[in-house]
C-alpha cells in the first residue's frame, strides 16, 4: 500500500479547485483511493471566522485557527487512507506551509512551536508540492467569481503568489507550473508530475480503439480493475461533441462536462473537461440521447486500458498510450474483432442512431 501526499499551492485564482476535481477523476479511474483536504482558511472565512470585515480577529489569531484546523483535517485524511489498505492519493488544497505567506517568519515559527511542530516536520509530511501560477500573471484571466472567500486584487494576488512560492522553496520535490495556453494543458502538466511521483507511466493523449468479441470477466476482475457505471448524453454539432456524464463508483456520483473536437490526427481529439453540478447535468437532459455503459479500467504492461460494455452488449476497448509504450499488447483474456480507432461509427456520439449499436440488441 502506498500513500502519496500532494499539495496544490499558488496564488489566488491559480486553478487549484478545478485541478483537484480533475486529478480525483483521473486517478479514481486508475484504481486509487483519492482523498481531498480542503483549504482550511476558506472553510473558516465562509463560517464567519475571518481577519477582515465586521467582527474581525487579528491575523495572528486567524492563522492560528487555520493551522489548527489544517492539522486536524490532514490527520483525518491520512488515517482514512491508512485504514483503506489501498494505494491512495491525498490532495491538499494548500498545505500548512502556505500560512507562512500570510504572516512574518517569527509569527509562523511561534504558531508552530505552540503546536510542537517545526517547519521541517511539516515539509516532510508532503511528498509532492505543485505550485500553480496565478491567472493574475496574465491580463484578463483573473476573477473573484469562483471563490466567495477571495478578496485580493490582481496586484495582491501576484504578491501572494510570490510569497507562497517563497514559502515552499526548500522542499525537495517542488514543481512549478506556469500559465499555459489552455487550462487543460496546465492540468496535463499536473497529472504528469503526479504520475512521475507514483513512478507510473503517464498517458500521452493518444488512444487506440478496438471492437471486442469476448472478455473473460473473471480474469479481468483479477487484474484489480476499477468498475464504473456511466450514464451520459451527448449534444452534437458539426465541429464538436458535448458530453454530459454521470459516473457512479461505490454508490458515489460525480458529474462532468466533456467537449471533444477533431484535430488533424484522426486518433487524437482535443478534449476539454470540467466538473459540473447535478443540476447542470440534468439541465439539458434528454432521455432519448442517453447511453449507459459499464467501464472497467486497469493497467497492463505499462499501458492503460478501458473496456466499455454498453447496455446493448457492444464492447469497446480503448488503450491510452503512455510515455513508456512501445508496442500495443492486448491481454489474453480479451478477444479482439478489429481495430476501429479511425472509424467514426464507433464514437459515442454516433452510437445511438447507428446500426452498429443496434445490431447487438
Amino acid at each position: 500500500m502506498k500513500i502519496l501526499n500532494v499539495v496544490l499551492t499558488g496564488g489566488p485564482c491559480s486553478g487549484k479547485t478545478t485541478a483537484i476535481e480533475e486529478i480525483k477523476s483521473n486517478f479514481t479511474e486508475k484504481g486509487y483511493n483519492v482523498y481531498t483536504v480542503p483549504e482550511a482558511a476558506t472553510i473558516l472565512i465562509n463560517s464567519g471566522i475571518r481577519p477582515f470585515g465586521d467582527y474581525a480577529m487579528s491575523l495572528e489569531q486567524f492563522q492560528n485557527y487555520v493551522i489548527e484546523l489544517q492539522i486536524k483535517l490532514e490527520h483525518l485524511a491520512h488515517t482514512a487512507a491508512k485504514l483503506s489498505n489501498q494505494d491512495s492519493i491525498i490532495l491538499y488544497d494548500r498545505g500548512i506551509i502556505d500560512d507562512k505567506a500570510y504572516v512574518s517568519n517569527e509569527v509562523f515559527k511561534k504558531l508552530l512551536i505552540d503546536k510542537d511542530k517545526t517547519e521541517s516536520d511539516i515539509m516532510n509530511n508532503y511528498d509532492l508540492v505543485i505550485h500553480l501560477k496565478t491567472a493574475a500573471a496574465r491580463d484578463n484571466l483573473y476573477t473573484l467569481e469562483n471563490n466567495k472567500a477571495r478578496t485580493e486584487t490582481k496586484d495582491e494576488a501576484l504578491e501572494k503568489d510570490k510569497k507562497t512560492l517563497q514559502a515552499w522553496i526548500g522542499h525537495d520535490n517542488l514543481k512549478i507550473i506556469g500559465i499555459k495556453d489552455s487550462f487543460q494543458e496546465k492540468i496535463d502538466c499536473i497529472l504528469q508530475e503526479i504520475y512521475n511521483s507514483l513512478e507510473k507511466p503517464y498517458p500521452i493523449q493518444k488512444q487506440h480503439k478496438y471492437l471486442v468479441n469476448n472478455i473473460d470477466l473473471e480474469k479481468l476482475n483479477n487484474k484489480a480493475s476499477t468498475k464504473l457505471e456511466i450514464e451520459q448524453y451527448i449534444i452534437k454539432d458539426d465541429i464538436k461533441d458535448i458530453i454530459y456524464r454521470k459516473t457512479t463508483k461505490d454508490k458515489e456520483y460525480s458529474y462532468k462536462k466533456i467537449i471533444k473536437k477533431d484535430t488533424e490526427s484522426p486518433n487524437n481529439r482535443a478534449i476539454l473537461k470540467r466538473p459540473i453540478t447535478e443540476e447542470e447535468y440534468y439541465e439539458n437532459f434528454d432521455n432519448s440521447k442517453v447511453i449507459n455503459k459499464t467501464r472497467y479500467c486497469f493497467a497492463y504492461k505499462e499501458q492503460y486500458f478501458r473496456i466499455d460494455i454498453f447496455d446493448t452488449g457492444l464492447k469497446i476497448l480503448e488503450i491510452e498510450e503512455t510515455n513508456k509504450t512501445k508496442d500495443i499488447k492486448i491481454p489474453d483474456f480479451i478477444n479482439i474483432e478489429k481495430e476501429v480507432t479511425n472509424d467514426k461509427n464507433y464514437r459515442n456520439s454516433n452510437l445511438i442512431n447507428n446500426k452498429v449499436y443496434i445490431k447487438v440488441i
